[in-house]
């Protein structure tokens, strides 16, 4: 009968935004206590969060991983009974809670999991590439970009004589703040976000719609009032259809006033614009009429109110000499 070794393991996740609870799988620790074994891994690149987060901080990152990784190994050399010393911890609970004990930091562990294997070396590489290595070279787009997207919604204006009327606009909210690269303002603040699925596969479409959609929702309590429109382009790839059906639904979830359109619904966007443009200067420009018309009316009631006063002083002194 085989010798079958159970084991726990925990991932190690970087958590971007506590709020949002967006987060990307950076490390990998399995323990076996039956086996004396204990091994922890990290991802040694960090394209991809950087990809996700453009505010990554990648040295402060990579000096937290190290820190995580030292430990592991006081650990593992205070475990090893080779070497004189045994001090072998009761579980990978306890070790992870030592390692990095739960507090704000950006690092989190996951629950603990628990598994059987004749050879824990092979369940640890298996594990390790289901849920951290198998990310790294598939987030990559293969289309448009994002700001392929906003040159074409941008022709769109400028077709209809429109974009002297948008301008960048900055929303900040209590913790956070996002630019947007084209909005007008009629009262409140109409802001274009252009968004490019066309992507290589199903998860780094849905995690770009996650990055997204914590971006704009960090912003959501501004006190500037504001609508959102998202121009989104679909995958070149047919099929990813479904993924990027659930990216739209997911970007839905925005709690703000927000409209979605399709690159192909672009010039519906822009036409909308138009309309609202327009109206909106025919508005300004009857007001600006008809508060000239008031001001002039006023002016001559004044000069018509000081005549009669003055017409009768002049008809009344040939009278004087009398």
């Amino acid at each position: 009968m085989s010798n079958r070794s159970s084991y726990s393991y925990s991932i190690l996740r970087y958590v971007h935004d506590i709020s949002t609870g967006e987060f990307v799988n950076v490390a990998l620790v399995m323990y076996s206590p039956s086996e004396t074994f204990l091994k922890f891994r990290n991802k040694t690149t960090t394209g991809r969060i950087s990809s996700l987060f453009p505010n990554f901080k990648p040295s402060q990152f990579k000096s937290l991983i190290r820190l995580v990784k030292d430990r592991f190994q006081v650990i593992e050399k205070e475990s090893n009974p080779s070497i004189g010393l045994w001090n072998r911890p009761e579980s990978l609970r306890e070790i992870v809670a030592e390692v990095l004990p739960k507090d704000d930091s950006s690092l989190v562990w996951s629950d603990i999991s628990n598994g059987v294997s004749e050879d824990l070396n092979t369940a640890f590489e298996k594990i390790f590439a289901r849920y951290i290595s198998r990310f790294d070279h598939k987030s990559q787009s293969h289309g448009k970009s994002d700001d392929d997207v906003w040159r074409s919604f941008k022709r769109d204006l400028e077709a209809r004589n429109l974009l002297k009327f948008f301008e960048p606009k900055k929303i900040t909210g209590k913790d956070d703040e996002v630019e947007f690269p084209l909005a007008w303002k009629n009262g409140v603040w109409h802001c274009v976000e252009p968004i490019s699925f066309d992507l290589s596969a199903p998860d780094s479409i849905r995690e770009k719609a996650h990055k997204y959609l914590g971006q704009l929702t960090s912003v959501s309590d501004s006190t500037e009032e504001f609508k959102l429109y998202i121009v989104a382009a679909k995958p070149s790839d047919n099929s990813l259809t479904e993924a990027y059906v659930k990216a739209i639904h997911i970007l839905n979830k925005f709690p703000g006033s927000k409209e979605i359109y399709t690159e192909e619904q672009a010039s519906t966007l822009a036409d909308m614009f138009s309309k609202q443009i327009l109206a909106d200067v025919l508005s300004k420009e009857l007001q600006f009429s008809a508060n000239r018309l008031a001001n002039r009316t006023t002016y001559l009631t004044d000069q018509s109110s000081s005549e009669p006063s003055n017409w009768t002083e002049k008809k009344k002194l040939p009278f004087l000499g009398d």
